[in-house]
């Protein structure tokens, strides 16, 4: 779930810096970002938005069919990338969006432009400082190359590195100049002790279980590497000690915890030497 608030909240600021020419809903926008891939995007200033779909037909008045669903209906600014534009065929996308209460519309269709980067007037004189070879397009990324999200004036990719610093713990994976990908954070698995089965401060191997005498437990411990060490078939304690000589040597040992025949925990811990 995390992963999935942290990538819209980053193509919310690629369409920060992409929306100053785009209405507001029920007005949209739609532009190829690349071979085979189109970017639909909008401006919702609607209050109670309650779901928000992209819809895509061959027809600009039938045959629609659903192909994105916005986990955030109601964010003010937001969009979809179609990895999957039919090659050599004509397409149409429109957007439905629907209210508390049930009321829905549609948005007029509209096929997607071809997205052009900024080009330098005709009259201006060399002497002039801006450039045609100034212009430049940084094309973003994720998680791989092969995942085009969006392709973004050099001037406002800096206003896009700057939040994506700001706002996320991703990382920024440089191919060149002009081509970035968006490296996700990852946080590291941490390890939290079983309330169940733990290691003592004296060492021993403490076993809590305060329903022992109402349920049936089942407890087996295996090598780090998954081969089994031993089981416990019927736990009939509510507090059971087992000495370190049960498992050879020190080191960590997984285990599994069965309630009724139901796996109830599956954990480690750690056996120090003496």
């Amino acid at each position: 779930m995390k992963k999935k608030f942290v990538f819209i909240a980053i193509l919310s600021i690629l369409l920060y810096v992409t929306s100053t020419a785009q209405d507001t809903l029920p007005n949209f926008t739609v532009r190829t970002v690349g071979p085979g891939k189109a970017q639909v995007s909008w401006i919702n200033n609607f209050d109670k938005v309650v779901q928000l779909t992209v819809q895509r037909s061959f027809d600009s008045t039938k045959f629609f069919r659903t192909i994105f669903s916005s986990q955030s209906p109601w964010l003010p600014q937001n969009g979809f990338i179609d990895n999957n534009l039919p090659d050599g065929y004509k397409v149409f996308y429109r957007i439905q969006y629907v209210f508390e209460g049930g009321a829905y519309f549609f948005t007029k269709s509209q096929s997607p432009v071809v997205y052009r980067s900024p080009r330098v007037p005709d009259d201006v004189t060399p002497d002039e400082p801006t450039k045609k070879d100034e212009v430049r397009i940084v094309k973003i990324y994720k998680p791989t190359k092969d995942s085009l999200i969006s392709t973004i004036n050099y001037k406002d990719y800096k206003h896009f590195k700057d939040s994506v610093s700001r706002t996320t713990k991703d990382t920024l994976f440089y191919y060149d100049n002009d081509e970035v990908v968006i490296k996700p954070y990852v946080p590291k698995p941490v390890w939290k002790p079983s309330q169940y089965v733990f290691t003592s401060d004296k060492g021993y191997i403490k076993i809590l279980l305060p329903l022992a005498k109402l349920k049936h437990y089942r407890i087996v411990f295996f090598e780090d590497n998954g081969n089994e060490v031993f089981q416990i078939k019927h736990v009939k304690e509510a507090e059971l000690l087992l000495d370190k000589t049960n498992f050879i040597h020190a080191g960590w040992f997984t285990f599994e915890l069965y309630e009724e025949d139901k796996l109830k925990e599956k954990n480690k811990f750690y056996l120090w030497k003496d």
